[in-house]
């Protein structure tokens, strides 16, 4: 069986994974009960050699200090391209996030100008150009995932889609922030899908945007949440200019071709199986 390390295994991606890597053996970031810090090169050797190691580890937590991402993110990164190097790992796959700022154009493909417009997505890029450098400088194959907007039953508050199903059933008032930006999403399960499948790949270096290829506003989100639950959300909207990104889609032509992974899930199936 396929040795598989899986950092990150208590988030909201990383638990998902974990249920469906059922003809693997899975390791996880823990020595015993304990989890293990990333950011610890020590504590980061302790974890027994695995065949594959999927990447999730990091701060995903909105509006934290510099600091915070670079610790967690970038050296935490390098400290597993480190235990891949020493433990002669074959393959990593590194999940990372948006980097590409304001559109230039649409759908975004893999070519985009890179334009990371935040501290998060700034310690994800440099975390991305260290996997590169090691690809390219060691026997360690990397596949760079680069995931719009994942979401799902499990998918933590803080985010558009699980705060207005919490909304639906707190009645908790929901603010709206440019309700006309349109955004990306794909369902968890698909995106599992994809890790699976890029799992068994062979690819000494590529990059992957992962989305659906289609796009929402916030305000159709709305109106399908409220449909499907048959309850109207209790909402305010506001407007941020600075902040405003018209409309986010993905070119995933690049997964299609090369994997030959297609979108099983609607976005419409994908509500109603995150409720």
């Amino acid at each position: 069986m396929t040795k598989v390390l899986v950092t990150g295994s208590r988030g909201f991606i990383g638990k998902q994974l974990i249920k469906k890597l059922k003809k693997s053996e899975v390791l996880i970031d823990c020595i015993g009960s304990k989890r293990i810090d990333l950011k610890n090169i020590e504590e980061v050797m302790k974890l027994n050699a695995s065949d594959v190691v999927v990447h999730l580890g990091g701060k995903t937590t909105k509006g934290l200090e510099w600091d915070e991402y670079f610790n967690n993110n970038v050296l935490g990164t390098l400290n597993i391209l480190e235990y891949c190097i020493t433990k002669k790992i074959k393959k990593m796959i590194f999940v990372s996030s948006y980097v590409y700022g304001k559109p230039k154009y649409l759908p975004i493909d893999e070519e985009h100008p890179i334009d990371p417009h935040n501290a998060y997505t700034k310690s994800k890029y440099l975390a991305e150009q260290l996997c590169e450098f090691y690809a390219k400088n060691s026997d360690l194959n990397v596949i760079i995932l680069r995931p719009f907007n994942i979401f799902g039953k499990t998918l933590p508050n803080g985010f558009l889609i699980s705060n207005l199903l919490r909304s639906i059933e707190t009645n908790e008032k929901i603010t709206i922030v440019n309700k006309d930006s349109k955004r990306d999403f794909l369902h968890i399960d698909d995106f599992v899908d994809i890790v699976l499948k890029i799992k068994d790949c062979d690819f000494k270096f590529e990059v992957f945007n992962v989305g659906s290829g289609k796009s929402y506003s916030f305000n159709e989100v709305v109106k399908k949440i409220e449909k499907i639950s048959i309850k109207k959300l209790n909402l305010q909207y506001e407007e941020d200019k600075e902040s405003f990104i018209g409309e986010i889609t993905a070119d995933i032509s690049k997964l299609n071709n090369k994997i030959k992974w297609v979108s099983k899930i609607s976005f419409d199936e994908g509500l109603q199986k995150s409720k």
